[in-house]
């Protein structure tokens, strides 16, 4: 029942392999409310993020996000730690209470980066399409997910005239 509900939600089956308990719903608060772009989020704002996420489990080696692939959902890391490479080249290595995927809960473009497991992790799942529900609910989501993707903008920028 739960496989079910999470792969409809998602479109993320649950992993068999990896057996874990579930995460606490403050565990999961306290992570969301770490990252960058819900920095400021009243708890109430976060509980509703929350609802519209799921836990998903991954192995070494696992493809989280493929580069090319249309994706409508971000991520935040529970445990462990994954890298991000675009073609051969390594980007950067995510940890805990990083995020991937932000430009995915506005577009359902492909994605810009392969992110892979280095080793078993948790991650939160934010649904993008219940996200762009929220945006018009929640003051000051939509302002805190532009200024998130304009920084990211900037950083590649200053990556570019290197």
């Amino acid at each position: 029942m739960v496989a079910a509900m999470a792969l409809k939600m998602t479109g993320y089956p649950i992993d068999t392999r990896f057996s874990s308990k579930p995460v606490p719903q403050t565990v999961r608060i306290d992570a969301l409310r770490k990252v960058g772009l819900f920095k400021g989020m009243s708890k109430r704002s976060l509980v509703r993020i929350d609802q519209v996420s799921v836990v998903r489990n991954a192995l070494k080696d696992d493809i989280l996000v493929a580069q090319g692939e249309r994706g409508s959902d971000a991520m935040v890391v529970l445990e462990g730690s994954a890298a991000v490479t675009r073609g051969h080249r390594k980007l950067k290595v995510l940890t805990v209470g990083d995020v991937f995927g932000e430009m995915a809960l506005l577009d359902d473009q492909p994605r810009s980066a392969t992110v892979k497991a280095l080793e078993p992790m948790r991650v939160i799942v934010i649904n993008g399409p219940a996200f762009r529900k929220l945006m018009r609910d929640i003051p000051g989501l939509t302002d805190s997910l532009l200024a998130t993707l304009s920084a990211r903008l900037r950083e590649a920028n200053r990556a570019a005239d290197l």
